[in-house]
């Protein structure tokens, strides 16, 4: 589905709050029962479309592309390798590596990244003059007091005089440097960063259709039983059943690591922009006052990046993680009672069903490591060996991938909707400021 690329307005929002009313009609109400090639075909086709929902985000954020820096000492600063006596970049170091760049999101952070290695160094820098310039004061006071040599006063206070000298010329340095950040995160980073909400609202929006989607699919599927096959079957259908389980733990992991490094970047973002305010907690006859940006007279991007980090933080993946892991358990019981029961085989099938279970015995240990911050407690490995929290081989496929959607479905309307009150909070906050100017 193709979205117009411009600013969502609020009347624009109300629409996509109908999303669910209009997918439903979209695919006509309700089904009659439809054959399993079908629907299997139609979730594969949900999925790809989900998948294509995200190209839009891997433009913004320049998916695929080599990382930034690898020419200068301040570039090799980011990845831990600058030479010991390589000298500190200068300002026509950094303007001569940005000026390669094109103007997007990742080359906008990387910019503000050196400037802020820069403004480090200068601050470091002017405190030493100022330890420095305290020791000559402390110097010049005591050979005034012992009465000195004439020769030896007046050397010491030019040097006063001249670390007072650099001492005001680095707080200049300091301040241009800070003006340039200032200017760098509300003309570049804000639009940026606000660009990359409407396109992420665009990507939920058009996820939540699919999972709604796949949702309504599985619910009219006809012929999905057991998970539990009713007769033996050959080491053919072990083959399959073991990719299918190794499938679905990769599918638990990317999701959580997708959702948490879309958390984690907010997260990051939200605490670098909170250390430039000076916030002191305000008393009120019913206590502090809660933390606020606006309160506070900030620009939009203070604003709406706690917004985010808040609304982000709020939304829980668990869910979603747990029906995942409950189909993948019986999948995987599935394949290990097959694997007992299937006798007939020879030594070479033998030894490769025993490099599968060990394969699966570390992918889950993977698993588990991950979930432990999602479901502390609640494993699939003990001491080694593959075993299952519940007998769960008797579960209907269809209701177990039925939880699956339906949890989705509610994983993305959540943030669907989270990020529709950011564009609106985003709208509010811009709005005012674009009239005063």
């Amino acid at each position: 589905m193709v979205f117009e690329l411009e600013r969502a307005k609020p009347d624009k929002l109300k629409k996509v709050r109908k999303i669910k009313s209009n997918a439903t009609a979209t695919r006509g109400g309700e089904g009659g029962p439809r054959a399993v090639p079908e629907v299997a075909k139609e979730i594969e086709n949900q999925f790809l479309k989900a998948a294509e929902s995200g190209s839009e985000i891997a433009k913004l954020l320049e998916v695929g592309k080599r990382p930034y820096g690898r020419k200068h000492a301040s570039s090799q600063l980011l990845h831990g390798v600058t030479p010991s006596v390589a000298e500190p970049p200068t300002y026509a170091d950094i303007e001569e590596e940005l000026a390669s760049r094109s103007r997007n999101l990742s080359s906008t952070l990387h910019k503000l990244h050196l400037w802020e290695k820069k403004l480090y160094r200068e601050v470091k820098a002017e405190e030493k003059l100022r330890v420095a310039h305290e020791k000559k004061v402390r110097k010049l006071k005591r050979l005034d007091e012992r009465g000195a040599e004439a020769n030896k006063v007046d050397t010491t206070r030019k040097l006063v005089r001249d670390m007072n000298t650099k001492i005001r010329i680095a707080i200049q340095v300091v301040d241009k440097i800070s003006v340039t950040i200032n200017k760098i995160r509300d003309e570049d980073l804000w639009p940026q960063l606000n660009a990359l909400i409407q396109g992420l609202t665009r990507m939920w929006k058009e996820m939540l259709e699919c999972h709604q989607s796949q949702c309504q699919a599985i619910k009219e599927a006809r012929g999905l039983g057991s998970i539990r096959a009713s007769k033996k079957l050959g080491y053919e259908h072990l083959e399959a059943t073991s990719l299918l389980g190794h499938e679905l733990i990769n599918w638990i992991l990317g999701f959580s690591s997708w959702v948490s490094a879309q958390k984690c970047y907010v997260r990051e973002l939200n605490k670098w922009l909170m250390k430039c305010l000076l916030y002191e907690p305000e008393e009120t006859a019913d206590g502090i006052a809660p933390f606020s940006p606006g309160r506070l007279g900030a620009p939009p991007i203070f604003v709406i990046c706690n917004q985010w980090s808040q609304a982000l933080d709020r939304i829980s993946e668990k869910e979603v993680i747990e029906a995942m892991r409950s189909f993948t358990t019986s999948v995987l019981q599935l394949w290990e009672q097959d694997r007992l029961e299937t006798t007939v085989m020879g030594q070479e099938k033998v030894r490769s069903m025993d490099r599968e279970e060990q394969r699966i015995h570390r992918e889950i240990q993977a698993l588990e490591k991950k979930m432990v911050l999602v479901a502390p407690g609640e494993g699939l490995l003990v001491s080694g060996n593959v075993v299952y929290q519940s007998d769960t081989s008797n579960d209907s496929l269809q209701g177990s991938l039925q939880r699956i959607f339906e949890a989705m479905e509610r994983f993305t309307d959540e943030c669907m909707r989270a990020y529709d009150d950011l564009l609106v909070r985003a709208e509010e906050e811009t709005a005012p400021r674009e009239s005063e100017e």
